[in-house]
This record gives C-alpha cells, sequence and structure tokens, in this order.
C-alpha cells in the first residue's frame, strides 16, 4: 500500500484562517470609514466658527452674542441690564447729595451707601463674564466644538487690543474669561479710587491723610500691573496658537 498523506487541523488554525480573512473583508473598510468619520468631525469642529463670533459680540456689546444665537430674549435682556447699570452709575453721582439725605431719613450712613453700592457694581465684573462665557457656549451646543483658529498674528493682536480676545479666538475660554476678569478688576479699582475724594465721609473716616503720599505708588501699580496683564494674554495667544498650527 502507497504512503497516504495525513493532515491534522488545529481549532487555532481555523480560527486564524476566519481572523484574517474577516480581517480582509472588513478591517480596511471600518477603518477607513471610522477615518472619515473622524476627519469629519474634525473639519466640522474648526469650521465651526459660531462659538468665537458669538462670544466675541457680547464681548463688545451685551446680549448681542445671544441675538447672534437665536436667544433674541435673552439677548435684549442681558443689553438692558448693561443699560440699566450705566444709567444707575451716572444717576449715583449725580444724584448722590439726594441719596446721602435719604439715608440718614433711615439712619444709613453715606459710608454704608458706599460699600453697598461698591459691592453691587463689582458683581457687573461676573455679569459680564457670564454674557461672554454664556454666548460661547451657547453656540457650541448649537453646532460643533470650536477648536481654534490657529492664527497666531490674529490671536496674537486681538489679545493686545483686549486681553482675552485672542484666547477666545484659540478656543480657551477658561484663560479668556481669566483676563477679563483681571482687565474689569484693573478699570473697577481705578473707577473706585478717582471717585473717591468726591465723597465727604472720607473726611470723618480720615481716608485722606491715608492715602496721601501713596496715590503715586498706588497708581504705578495698578499701571505696571495692567501692563503685564496685557503682555501676558498677547504673549499666551500667538504663543498657543502657533504651537496648535506647527502640530
Amino acid at each position: 500500500m502507497g504512503k497516504e498523506d495525513v493532515y491534522i487541523i488545529n481549532a487555532e488554525d481555523i480560527l486564524e484562517s476566519y481572523s484574517q480573512a474577516a480581517g480582509t473583508r472588513q478591517g480596511p473598510r471600518l477603518i477607513g470609514e471610522e477615518g472619515d468619520r473622524t476627519a469629519a468631525r474634525t473639519r466640522r469642529a474648526r469650521g465651526n466658527a459660531r462659538a468665537v463670533v458669538a462670544s466675541t459680540l457680547s464681548l463688545f456689546l451685551c446680549g448681542a452674542g445671544q441675538a447672534y444665537n437665536g436667544q433674541p430674549k435673552l439677548g435684549f435682556f442681558l443689553f438692558l441690564t448693561e443699560v440699566l447699570a450705566v444709567v444707575g452709575h451716572w444717576s449715583v453721582i449725580k444724584l448722590w447729595p439726594m441719596l446721602r439725605d435719604v439715608g440718614y431719613i433711615f439712619a444709613v450712613t453715606e459710608w454704608e451707601i458706599f460699600v453697598f453700592l461698591a459691592i453691587s457694581d463689582f458683581l457687573m465684573v461676573f455679569f459680564l463674564l457670564y454674557n461672554v462665557a454664556q454666548a460661547y457656549h451657547q453656540a457650541e451646543l448649537d453646532g460643533n466644538a470650536f477648536e481654534g483658529l490657529r492664527r497666531p498674528i490674529l490671536a496674537g493682536i486681538a489679545s493686545l487690543l483686549l486681553p482675552g480676545w485672542g484666547q477666545l479666538l484659540n478656543a480657551q475660554l477658561g484663560k479668556a474669561l481669566f483676563f477679563l476678569f483681571c482687565l474689569l478688576t484693573e478699570v473697577y479699582v481705578v473707577t473706585l479710587l478717582l471717585l473717591l475724594p468726591s465723597f465727604r465721609f472720607l473726611a470723618e473716616l480720615d481716608l485722606g491723610r491715608l492715602l496721601a503720599g501713596r496715590e503715586t505708588r498706588i497708581a504705578m501699580g495698578i499701571v505696571c500691573f495692567a501692563a503685564l496683564i496685557w503682555a501676558m494674554s498677547a504673549y499666551d495667544a500667538y504663543l498657543v496658537a502657533r504651537y496648535r498650527r506647527a502640530r
């Protein structure tokens, strides 16, 4: 009798052959489809400039970004709040003697009125930050996530004009709000220092003597801090945009 060839097929051989066949038929197609979907999402994310447009509009005019996002009622409410705040500031300065007299009727001192108004005024800083953040987030909810424009020169110039603006162009809302908070706080402090000498209660509290000889140092400190924040914001915006563009 002639010798017969005997082939032994193991289970591992069957599974390996099936895996190779399945990978050949479906693997490239699935990988290709997943890659196409990822690329499409990336293109949509980069192309969604609604977030930066809405936040920029709200940055310069309260409620404008909300109107751009299709929220006219909220936009009008925020704009009306800003208008009332401006009118309120003007009214307080013009009607301060009358407010002081009314306060005396209810046993409220001029200093207490001033502290209450100063605290209320500082809350406007957070209102302005909310106005920008809400417009940014709503635009992303309506579309896709924004990943930045990746234009170093544009981002640097934007933050040079207004700290935090370049960070918005780079899709860094947290940094943008930080630099804006620093800027608005500086404006608040400077305005407060300019208004203090016009109030009569300074004589009673002897704050005039306390501040005497220190105005120059306080002013120089605020200017140096403002310049530092301004430079940091512009440099950070340029550096981040350049890094993302290179990557």
